[in-house]
């Protein structure tokens, strides 16, 4: 029990941080795409 809750934590804490930079990185993506479509067409 004790092992499958050290094996549980981690995954719990990769998620967390997964999520957390699929959230941070969609708009960062947009805002990349605009700013390079803007530099690319001057």
């Amino acid at each position: 029990m004790s092992n499958d809750e050290n094996f549980k934590d981690p995954f719990n804490i990769f998620y967390l941080l997964a999520a957390a930079g699929v959230l941070v990185a969609m708009p960062l993506l947009n805002v990349l795409c605009g700013w390079y479509v803007f530099y690319f067409s001057k």
